[in-house]
């Protein structure tokens, strides 16, 4: 039975991310290993990928065969072949007994890695070792599974919400049609211009704070609100602070994704990072933990709400 879960769908598609270009780089060595020429190679990761790259069609048996021996033999391809591989299993539930070496030695490998690759591989194998696809010796160091560490995210965040324009704070400060709009307005440019964007209150509930905090959670939950860019970063920016105490994201993604990968790359990019980050992390609750409260229990006749996958932000 095929899994649906965000997790899988978010781990396959991660795998996915890496297959293009890691082709590029072995194509030769598969395609020697698979016993097909260039073009056949490529004619067969064309069906893989149209399959949504699970081996389900005999065109593709010499390239799942191709690829096993390249891992199970870790040569040239290596990193490729793990990769769709590990995609495949995670859909399929089907995996060589012979690759068990073969899942070790890539969490061995996944320091020597590019950011991405690394970050895909090792939460493709905790994934597949909690369905217990597959057996790993150690499994992969929790550091192993971030793309890119907060602090580098926070940068990029602050420089957003430090570049929403007078008239974008002004509309947040009138946010919550409070008659009190200088207290708010002050408050907002304080976290903007001496706080760092960041609330110093663990649960906003004292003084300027809760006033900031009020009007950058209204305007960051309505898509369409003037200064919806500065105040979503500002409210990420807050989620992935050391000790950040409660984790208000659970839900967004599910109800925002789609905005935010639409949002224009400055500001989208990082904004994806730091999606990213609260994922990798485990700080926040997406639709498959077990106590994330989904809105159909309160509306059981919405809609469902789209499962997208977090894409994969290469560069900040």
């Amino acid at each position: 039975m095929r899994d649906n879960s965000f997790r899988t769908v978010q781990a396959v598609s991660d795998l996915i991310h890496h297959v293009k270009p890691l082709l590029s780089q072995h194509l030769a060595a598969v395609a020697e290993a698979s016993g097909l020429t260039l073009a056949q190679t490529g004619e067969a990761f064309a069906r893989l990928r149209d399959d949504g790259f699970r081996f389900q069609r005999e065109e593709t048996l010499p390239l799942l065969d191709g690829l096993e021996t390249i891992a199970i033999t870790q040569a040239e391809g290596f990193d490729l072949a793990v990769v769709v591989l590990l995609a495949d299993a995670l859909q399929r539930r089907q995996v060589s007994g012979l690759m068990t070496e073969a899942w070790d030695e890539a969490c061995k490998r996944l320091r020597g890695w590019p950011a991405t690759l690394r970050a895909a591989v090792s939460n493709g194998l905790r994934r597949a070792a909690e369905l217990d696809v597959i057996k790993l010796s150690k499994p992969p160091r929790d550091i192993d599974r971030l793309t890119r560490p907060a602090t580098e995210i926070s940068e990029e965040l602050l420089r957003i919400a430090r570049s929403m324009r007078r008239d974008e704070i002004l509309a947040v400060a009138q946010a919550d049609e409070s008659s009190d709009i200088d207290s708010r307005l002050k408050a907002l440019e304080d976290l903007i211009r001496i706080q760092d964007g960041l609330f110093q209150n663990e649960i906003a509930g004292v003084g300027s704070d809760t006033l900031a905090w009020e009007i950058v959670h209204i305007t960051a939950s309505r898509n369409s609100a003037v200064g919806f860019e500065g105040c979503t970063a500002i409210f990420l920016l807050n989620e992935i602070k050391p000790n950040a105490g409660r984790i208000w994201f659970s839900g967004y993604w599910e109800e925002f994704g789609e905005t935010y990968c639409r949002l224009k790359a400055s500001v989208r990019d990082p904004v994806l990072a730091a999606v990213r980050y609260m994922f990798e992390a485990d700080l926040c609750k997406f639709d498959d933990d077990p106590d994330f409260i989904d809105r159909r229990e309160f509306e059981p006749d919405a809609d469902p709400l789209p499962l997208i996958p977090i894409p994969v932000v290469d560069q900040l």
